[in-house]
């Protein structure tokens, strides 16, 4: 039998923590096994990654048959081009709300805590409680910066891929991108 501390809002047989790809993926499978379940999600909207973290001209490195989620659907308009950001974006917003997926926004959770045979999920909106608990959060949600940024001229602007938004960002002159992932190749095409 679980514990019951007395703070406990609500409780839920699962609790999936982020909203991201991975989360709304258990989030779909819970669904359609009708078990009780949230989604607790940080943004105050969905897909936060894509919206908020990706350069103006962001297009997905791989084609739309690779990139989608299960029951949704081929996203775009042809199975072997390209999604942009904002279609990434629409895309994940038509497919929690076409499998009504139970996605809290502004929902940040601070600890998970063993009470029993279940979880304590404290977040700044009260205490969940619940027997399984998904850590759907992703890998890489804080930009790397090198040490080398503090050997640097303070004369030469330096800007992670993280906060570049499009070539208005930039000072006028000659651009020097390191890295060659897609962060660092991607947004070449004459736009800088």
């Amino acid at each position: 039998m679980l514990q019951i501390e007395k703070s406990v809002r609500e409780s839920f047989e699962t609790v999936v923590i982020g909203g991201g790809q991975a989360g709304l993926a258990v989030s779909y499978h819970l669904a359609r096994l009708r078990r009780d379940h949230v989604v607790l999600e940080q943004a105050q909207q969905a897909a936060n990654a894509w919206r908020n973290h990706r350069w103006d001209s962001f297009t997905l490195n791989t084609p739309n048959w690779q990139s989608s989620l299960q029951g949704g659907g081929i996203p775009g308009a042809s199975r072997d081009a390209f999604l942009r950001r904002d279609e990434v974006v629409a895309y994940f917003e038509r497919y929690i709300t076409e499998h009504r997926l139970p996605v809290r926004y502004g929902v940040r959770v601070s600890a998970v805590e063993k009470d029993g045979e279940g979880y304590l999920v404290k977040t700044n909106t009260g205490v969940l409680l619940a027997r399984n608990v998904v850590v759907a959060t992703g890998l890489c949600q804080t930009p790397r910066i090198p040490r080398l940024k503090g050997a640097l001229s303070l004369e030469i602007q330096q800007i992670h891929s993280d906060a570049y938004r499009n070539q208005d960002s930039l000072r006028e002159g000659a651009v020097l991108v390191v890295g060659s992932a897609q962060s660092g190749a991607a947004d070449c095409g004459g736009t800088v």
